[in-house]
């Protein structure tokens, strides 16, 4: 059994089903408030994770892994003669930034599929609305 510090009522010492502030469920109250401040931060109002699904998410978190292991590649490749490093490097950042770029749009897609309005991924991803919106469009007809 737990001990306790401090006073409190005859026999809270000892109670083992006392729990923690911090680890205690959330009051409606607490919820209520929450889901107010991201109704007021703008953005659909829900949670990446329960709008995403896992397969996304880990495809997502796997072009991210290879564009950092392709990047990473990069450490100590500036030696040697000036057309295989001029190579090296540009295959490298070349392959690094089209996986970029498919893991931008895969997670455009993904908010603009959870509600987020399509100009505040746009703007976010730095791409013209009307562009975004046919990007994602034809990446829904080959599906």
């Amino acid at each position: 059994m737990r001990a306790r510090r401090g006073g409190g009522p005859p026999g809270w010492r000892d109670d083992p089903w006392h729990l923690k502030r911090e680890q205690q469920p959330a009051t409606m109250a607490g919820q209520l408030r929450v889901l107010a401040a991201e109704t007021q931060a703008g953005g659909s109002g829900t949670r990446w994770r329960a709008t995403v699904s896992a397969e996304h998410r880990f495809y997502i978190t796997q072009l991210l892994d290879e564009a950092r292991e392709e990047l990473t590649q990069l450490r100590g490749a500036q030696s040697g003669p000036t057309a295989e490093v001029a190579r090296t490097l540009l295959e490298h950042l070349s392959q690094g930034a089209e996986l970029i770029d498919r893991a931008v749009l895969h997670t455009a897609a993904a908010a603009v599929a959870a509600g987020v309005a399509l100009e505040e991924v746009a703007q976010w991803s730095r791409l013209p609305a009307e562009e975004l919106s046919q990007i994602l469009a034809a990446g829904r007809s080959e599906d």
